[in-house]
């Protein structure tokens, strides 16, 4: 498993898609700092600091970016070896094809986590050039673990979706489009059980983010329901994997059943056209 991850970061490194993803995580903290600049009186935040900057970076990942960013850079990454035609060179490998797709799935994960840290570094980048008061170490510390639970929270919600794109090729756009349709749909969701289980607010409840000043919500979230959630995100995407098949493994098997069969009984089925 380990070389799987090892050598799916020695390819990532090559890809010009990354950039898409750095560009994403560069246009969250702008996008809320301009949302504060160009809002009426009464709908700007009083005491816009570095840590509202933060959590407005939170949200607009959690709802926006992250969701299509990571599905469609993970589902790009798995594509690659149907496009380039390199996955029957890596089949030749005895390793079984869910153990391959968990270890591209893991190498997505971790590529997640580092997304996120490049997040927090430009968030504090876009709020010191914006001049922005409330820099400390406290403020620090918790933006980034909050930058990396999200990123966490939101890859295990988009985690079936990329299992799928790993097993259908040139799936991972509509995958990509899906999900940012389900991120979209938080705003949407502003109390009862539906927002205590939907996948997306479930990874800012773990992770103990406010959300309520964001969707109107008076109530508080159910903080098991969201563990619960993710968890049964996690399982559905195990199973997913599991019931993966290498590609082409029906008709190999098939040719194997064949070569078992006697003489007698190819020469009728290459006269009947079956074999």
């Amino acid at each position: 498993m380990r070389s799987i991850i090892l050598t799916e970061f020695q390819k990532i490194k090559r890809y010009h898609i990354l950039w898409v993803g750095m560009i994403g995580m560069t246009l969250a903290p702008i996008l809320g700092l301009l949302a504060q600049n160009v809002a009426i009186e009464e709908a700007k935040t009083p005491n816009f600091d570095i840590s509202t900057l933060i959590d407005s970076t939170i949200w607009n990942h959690a709802t926006i970016f992250m969701p299509v960013i990571f599905t469609l850079i993970g589902g790009y990454l798995i594509n690659r070896e149907y496009t380039d035609d390199t996955l029957k060179n890596v089949l030749t490998v005895p390793v079984s094809f869910p153990k391959l797709l968990t270890g591209k799935l893991a190498a997505i994960g971790l590529l997640s986590i580092v997304f996120g840290v490049y997040s927090f570094i430009i968030t504090i980048i876009v709020g010191v050039c914006a001049g922005l008061p409330g820099m400390g170490l406290s403020v620090l510390i918790n933006g980034l673990l909050y930058m990396t639970g999200i990123s966490i929270g939101i890859y295990i919600a988009v985690l079936p979706i990329l299992s799928l794109c790993g097993k259908i090729p040139e799936l991972f756009m509509g995958g990509a489009m899906i999900a940012f349709l389900l991120g979209y749909c938080s705003m949407f969701f502003k109390s009862g059980l539906l927002r205590d289980i939907y996948p997306f607010l479930a990874a800012l409840t773990v992770i103990g983010f406010d959300a309520a000043s964001y969707i109107h919500s008076t109530g508080s979230a159910n903080v098991p329901l969201g563990f619960a959630s993710l968890g049964t995100m996690l399982l559905i995407s195990a199973f997913i994997v599991m019931i993966s098949k290498r590609p082409g493994e029906p008709e190999t098997k098939h040719k194997k059943a064949g070569l078992s069969l006697r003489p007698a009984q190819r020469k009728r089925l290459k006269a009947n056209g079956r074999c």
